[in-house]
């Protein structure tokens, strides 16, 4: 009885965040969408991430931040992340103080209304199960760090399904070696246990984000992608909290 209970007031509170979350971004995607035909998506960036951080803060989840130094001014930089949760996504449009452009799975690109508006800022679609179609993405990719632009990558290449830290692909660090840009670690603690993929349910907690150290240009050019990829894990994994860290290197 006590565990029915307990099921009844967890399902309860999860339709109470959900009616929160969706009456309150339902109308920031559409004026998004409304913006993004009279304005470039990096003039309205700094509105947008407002919005989003108000989002974390209905919900009670505002992110704890942490950074290992400052973000350079001076080069374009790819933001590489842990992944295991949707939630994923909208949190680093919260929490990197940059306008950058995201390399996401071409699936998200049809969900009804968020789907338009990923498409709207300019977020570069992938199939992950396409090697041509991933090439050239990242092809795509290249270009917009050549023009100074920032760039965000989920090396996991898909969602964990137990929250903890994947095994990374090897091509996202093809194309960092072959860009010119830094790459900054994030390490997200949390996003699991508040919406995993395996559930509908919407638990809101505490989010813990770590901006690890960085991976200057200059020295990306002197390891091979294989020891890139290793390095860029291991800073990844060394940010995190007990729980999603708990995978072999």
């Amino acid at each position: 009885m006590a565990n029915l209970l307990l099921r009844g007031v967890g399902t309860f509170k999860s339709l109470y965040y959900w009616v929160i979350a969706l009456g309150y971004f339902g109308p920031v995607l559409i004026l998004l969408i409304l913006r993004s035909f009279i304005q470039k998506p990096e003039d309205f960036d700094p509105w947008l991430r407002k919005r989003v951080q108000t989002l974390f803060s209905l919900l009670g989840s505002k992110p704890l931040i942490e950074f290992f130094e400052d973000l350079p001014t001076d080069r374009p930089l790819i933001f590489m992340a842990n992944h295991s949760s949707l939630i994923d996504i909208p949190l680093l449009k919260a929490i990197i103080p940059r306008y950058f452009i995201g390399i996401v799975a071409h699936d998200q690109m049809d969900y009804f209304l968020y789907g338009v508006a990923v498409r709207r800022i300019g977020s570069i679609p992938i199939h992950r199960d396409n090697i041509r179609s991933s090439l050239k993405s990242f092809s795509e990719a290249k270009e917009l760090l050549k023009q100074g632009k920032h760039i965000t990558v989920l090396p996991e290449g898909g969602r964990s399904l137990d929250g903890k830290l994947l095994p990374f692909k090897k091509l996202p660090f093809h194309f960092a070696k072959d860009s010119g840009a830094s790459i900054v670690p994030i390490s997200i603690s949390g996003v699991f246990s508040m919406k995993n993929k395996g559930s509908l349910h919407l638990n809101p907690g505490q989010l813990i984000v770590r901006f690890g150290e960085i991976l200057n240009s200059e020295d990306i050019l002197k390891m091979d992608e294989v020891e890139l990829m290793d390095i860029t894990r291991k800073r990844i994994h060394n940010g995190l909290e007990p729980r999603e860290a708990d995978s072999p290197l």
